[in-house]
């Protein structure tokens, strides 16, 4: 058994491995793409637990559908096994009220720009809590665009880990004239694709494409023509404000999970032959569908309860 394990970590982006293991093991693939993930997960817990400062700040950043929210929360656990008291908070709670927010020339707000968010507020939390352990958290209303005026209270114990997600996590201008020793920067994204014949069949934006087609149907109520057509926008801005600092990592985190695109499969298929043949974005959906029709689909109970599919499955 040992032997397949080693398997299916060294060979889980090729879809040769991915339907073999799909076929003849599913329940054991599904294990050991989730061990994997979660070994990698309290490394990290175990690295920060060594430090010994009183409050450390965790910047963990990811362009989107990387599985942020779940991985900070699975690492918040994972320190908490490690006897560490940890704190999660994302930065959407720090977005200006929309008529604040930074305009593209067509008037539209850029909600994926680092100016969307009160950066001055994000510092003066972060300053707070490393010199007292405690702030006065804003808190985002979505419904409304605005701040709600009330303010979450955050009291920490001693030698507690602060856990900031978000896209913009690791620019420069948050952690701006904060002491550079109290602060871990992480990056997480899917470093893997699906390969086929030594080609690339799902490259890794492909797999959060996927995955965003799945969670935007889910949670927002969006058809695949309107999540495809947002993705170039998404994708230009994670390249103009996420990846040039992505560098600057101390940890890297790699999302990607070998038996994921079979348990997504279905459903984004699903999706993506529903766009219709006179849209402009038809091509892309047909070039992803066919990639999908060569993947063995796995049933949704195979995800275990605290997998970060379950950002994109509910």
């Amino acid at each position: 058994m040992s032997n397949s394990k080693e398997q299916y970590v060294h060979f889980h982006n090729s879809l040769t491995e991915i339907n073999r293991c799909a076929r003849e093991e599913p329940q054991a693939f599904a294990q050991t793409s989730e061990q994997a993930y979660q070994t990698e997960l309290r490394r990290i817990a175990e690295q920060a637990a060594r430090e010994t400062r009183d409050c450390r700040i965790v910047l963990l950043a990811g362009p989107s559908a990387s599985g942020k929210t779940t991985t900070a929360s699975l690492l918040s656990a994972c320190l908490q096994q490690e006897g560490v008291s940890s704190f999660v908070f994302s930065l959407d709670n720090f977005y200006l009220p929309e008529e604040q927010s930074p305009r593209h020339p067509d008037g539209v707000p850029d909600f994926e720009s680092v100016h969307a968010l009160d950066i001055e507020q994000i510092r003066s939390c972060l300053l707070s809590l490393i010199r007292t352990r405690s702030c006065r958290m804003p808190v985002f209303d979505f419904e409304t665009h605005r701040p709600r005026p009330e303010k979450q209270e955050v009291e920490l114990p001693a030698h507690s880990l602060v856990i900031m997600e978000g896209l913009h996590a690791l620019n420069p201008l948050l952690s701006e004239g904060l002491p550079k020793e109290y602060l871990l920067h992480a990056y997480l994204s899917v470093k893997q694709g699906v390969e086929q014949g030594g080609e690339i069949l799902l490259s890794p934006n492909d797999m959060r494409l996927v995955r965003r087609l799945v969670r935007d149907a889910r949670f927002r109520a969006c058809t695949a023509e309107r999540t495809l057509g947002m993705w170039p926008s998404v994708m230009q801005g994670e390249y103009r404000y996420i990846k040039p600092f992505r560098e600057q990592a101390d940890i890297t985190i790699n999302t990607f999970l070998g038996y994921e695109i079979c348990v997504l499969r279905d459903e984004a298929l699903k999706l993506l032959e529903s766009v219709p043949a006179g849209s402009p974005y038809f091509a892309e959906a047909s070039r992803v569908a066919a990639a999908l029709e060569h993947v063995v689909p796995l049933p949704h109970t195979l995800v275990p309860p605290d997998s970060i599919l379950h950002e994109f499955l509910g």
